[in-house]
């Protein structure tokens, strides 16, 4: 009876090594998937508000008696009110006074990736993120 144990205990023990064995192989793999999947929902966040900060930068430097600056402080209100940090704008061509209607106004905001990351940012380092967007003007 005794022998049954013994063996039997050996049996727990082996196992429970192994266990040990999987999880010291499977957890470094597991969190940096992890990581690596919150990374990729905030870049799409940081594309998705590039997006937003540059159809609101067009859509009112076309408007009817706009300007560029118009549009700029717009862009500046939607990317402030996220915390993006480092991001540019441009206007091609630039809307001045005399920009005749109908006028095709093209957008671009940027943005670098990795100073608008919230955990590790080698997964996104020197990745500069990009918006285009383009308008007729009214």
């Amino acid at each position: 009876m005794q022998r049954s144990r013994h063996i039997h205990s050996r049996q727990e023990s082996a196992r429970s090594g192994l266990a040990v064995v999987e999880l010291a192989i499977c957890l470094p793999l597991m969190v940096m998937l992890t990581f690596g999947a919150i990374e990729a929902a905030n870049a799409i966040y940081l594309k998705q508000t590039l997006v937003t900060a540059a159809y609101e930068a067009a859509r009112t430097a076309t408007a009817l008696g706009a300007t560029q600056a118009d549009g700029e402080a717009r862009y500046t209100e939607v990317v402030t009110a996220v915390g993006m940090k480092g991001t540019a704008i441009t206007f091609t061509p630039q809307i001045k006074s005399d920009t005749p209607s109908g006028t095709a106004i093209k957008v671009t905001v940027t943005a670098p990736a990795d100073s608008n990351s919230f955990s590790i940012r080698r997964f996104m380092k020197g990745t500069t993120l990009r918006a285009t967007v383009t308008m007729p003007r009214l």
